[in-house]
């Protein structure tokens, strides 16, 4: 069979794509789960933003698919829709399948919709072997019941398979990044991707939706597995790349042993960025040497809250001290630290959601990414949210990107912290924008990888200092969100 996997092109307003478009890791591990009877193209959307319908007919035309695979987050979600009617309208014959977070949460909602009509399959939880059963099944004859995890269409209406167990992490074959119809994916103009050392987390945050997805467990690839992903990756050409696991510290020694063998084969000239908890980097100095060494040089770090009340909220925990010390251990090793910090907690009012402003600024964090807190459907944050009234925007899920508020608290409404947000950003972070070159120029063999990838953004870059607009557009990002809302909500807008 002919198979197109395709991402959504919206973005978060965090990451502007004139500095990143980040391809999409979901969909070329599905490629890299197929039999090899089946031809299958990817095609991340970010990079074709510009025209989306040109680019869907483009991959149309390409593969002739017999079956469309649309992955999606749920701010997503919106847009993958009115992919699934579109390309129902030009061939209405392509059968055409949805997976990801939101499809695994919210499946039984779109099946007894009218969104249902779109769409023929949609796929729960982790589908890298799944997809492939479901494959095979159409093509060769058999029975769709027994792929679980799969709901599937049946005289028009929706049949829910059992719910799929997770897999044996080690039985799922390394992503196929040959499988992509365009190679343009970049950070700062450097080839850049994604790539998995483990899947899951053991905490208990109650605003994230991770658990609803792979449960509470911890699940990582054999290191040997993952070197050997990195190497593949490299002989495409790419130069920069960033883990996506969801809780990498909660594995140290293995962390550790990951960035030894990095070192070992060699793959420690490349640039690596991670997510990474306060309370895991915190937890061991000598990781920190071995990743700088290994050649980490981002870390997005969960701050999260500078309030023990509003931490106890979310369930983080008192992990204000651990987050100094983890910010100490990464700067002191030439990392550089993004906080991720989340404002719009349920008590929060104004001196709360100022004090983590302070916070951040106080720790000297490089960048500051500061985001609302996001009611994900199904999480205990949301019913919280739902029972004290506090949830104010509960079906508009393309704003559930962190960039605006879709709550309010007990003390202010979604304008007021729309207004906060700038206000707050304006007045701490406004002095950080001009330290790009201090930043940047941390680590010398990295600062000469960023600088000569950078070439191509010079003329962008006339009237700042050096890169003081890839700057001001990060770090001025609440700015820009506050002050042009209705212009950002058109972000992601497409013509589709």
């Amino acid at each position: 069979m002919n198979i197109l996997l395709m991402s959504m092109p919206d973005i978060t307003l965090g990451y502007p794509t004139k500095v990143i478009t980040p391809p999409n890791l979901a969909i070329i591990s599905l490629a890299g789960n197929l039999d090899k009877k089946h031809k299958v193209k990817v095609a991340d959307l970010i990079s074709r933003r510009e025209n989306i319908q040109g680019a869907i007919l483009e991959a149309l035309n390409k593969t002739n698919p017999d079956v469309v695979g649309l992955s999606a987050m749920t701010f997503q979600y919106n847009t993958a829709l009115r992919i699934a009617e579109f390309i129902k309208n030009v061939s209405p014959g392509i059968k055409i399948a949805l997976g990801g977070y939101h499809a695994t949460l919210m499946y039984e909602e779109i099946a007894n919709s009218n969104d249902g009509e779109h769409f023929d399959f949609i796929f729960r939880g982790e589908s890298d072997l799944s997809f492939n059963e479901a494959l095979n099944i159409l093509e060769y004859g058999g029975n769709l019941r027994s792929v679980n995890g799969l709901s599937f269409k049946e005289n028009g209406k929706f049949i829910h398979n059992k719910k799929r167990r997770l897999e044996n992490i080690n039985q799922i074959k390394p992503p196929d990044r040959s499988a992509r119809l365009w190679n343009d994916c970049n950070l700062l103009k450097q080839p850049f991707d994604l790539i998995e050392s483990s899947r899951g987390c053991l905490m208990s945050c109650n605003f994230c939706n991770i658990q609803n997805m792979y449960g509470k467990t911890f699940r990582t690839y054999e290191t040997q597995r993952v070197i050997e992903d990195i190497k593949s990756a490299r002989s495409l050409g790419t130069k920069i790349m960033l883990f996506a696991d969801d809780n990498i510290t909660l594995g140290i020694p293995k962390f550790e042993d990951l960035c030894e063998e990095i070192i070992k084969h060699g793959h420690n000239d490349l640039i690596y960025g991670v997510q990474a908890s306060s309370l895991g980097i915190a937890s061991s100095q000598s990781l920190v040497k071995k990743m700088s060494r290994a050649g980490f040089k981002y870390v997005f770090l969960g701050i999260e809250n500078a309030s023990k009340k509003n931490l106890d909220a979310l369930n983080k925990g008192d992990i204000v001290n651990e987050s100094k010390t983890a910010v100490k251990y990464l700067q002191e090793n030439g990392i550089v630290v993004a906080g991720g910090l989340i404002i719009g907690n349920p008590d929060d009012d104004y001196e709360s959601i100022e004090e983590t402003f302070k916070f951040a600024r106080d720790l000297k964090v490089d960048f500051a990414g500061v985001q609302f807190l996001v009611p994900y459907p199904k999480t205990v944050i949301r019913e919280k949210l739902l029972k004290n009234g506090l949830l104010i925007n509960k079906d508009n899920f393309k704003l559930y990107e962190g960039g605006f508020a879709t709550t309010r608290t007990k003390y202010l409404n979604e304008n007021e912290l729309n207004s906060i947000k700038h206000k707050m950003a304006k007045k701490y972070f406004k002095s950080r924008k001009v330290n790009t070159f201090n930043v940047l120029l941390k680590h010398k063999k990295s600062s000469l990888k960023l600088l000569k990838g950078a070439v191509g953004l010079i003329p962008d870059l006339i009237g700042f200092l050096l890169f003081g607009k890839m700057m001001k557009l990060f770090l001025n990002e609440n700015k820009i969100a506050d002050r042009h809302f209705q212009k950002k909500l058109k972000t992601n807008e497409f013509n589709i």
